[in-house]
């Protein structure tokens, strides 16, 4: 079984007024990797953006069985296997992005502001 096959998950649940190109073109996050040595059926899952496959013990250490983030070392799938735990690598970009819309979302619903969101993705 390979774990490290990159894939691409369609999204369809995502905010088309202000993202420039999501009416015309379709949206999809890029999946660097499953890597499914936790429990089938999951119960506490943790979040961190970016770059956070080097926190694998410690979502472990923190009851997590799955582990969701951006991206992570070649030495950070040996960790996943050690300590039993479901990590999916989802893309640095395509994780920290979500969190930045949905604060501007937010500001701009509490104090009346507009905003847009400039989408220059980098693959990575």
């Amino acid at each position: 079984m390979s774990y490290m096959r990159p894939s691409f998950a369609k999204l369809t649940d995502f905010d088309t007024e202000h993202t420039r190109f999501a009416s015309k073109y379709s949206v999809y996050l890029y999946r660097e990797g499953l890597f499914p040595f936790g429990p089938e059926r999951v119960h506490r899952v943790g979040i961190i953006t970016g770059s956070g496959g080097s926190l694998i013990p410690q979502a472990a250490a923190a009851g997590l069985d799955t582990f969701i983030t951006g991206e992570g070392q070649h030495w950070t799938f040996f960790d996943a296997e050690e300590l039993g735990l479901n990590v999916l690598y989802a893309g640095h970009y395509a994780t920290e992005t979500v969190g930045v819309k949905a604060l501007a979302q937010h500001v701009s619903k509490k104090f009346d502001l507009p905003w847009v969101f400039l989408d220059h993705p980098t693959g990575l």
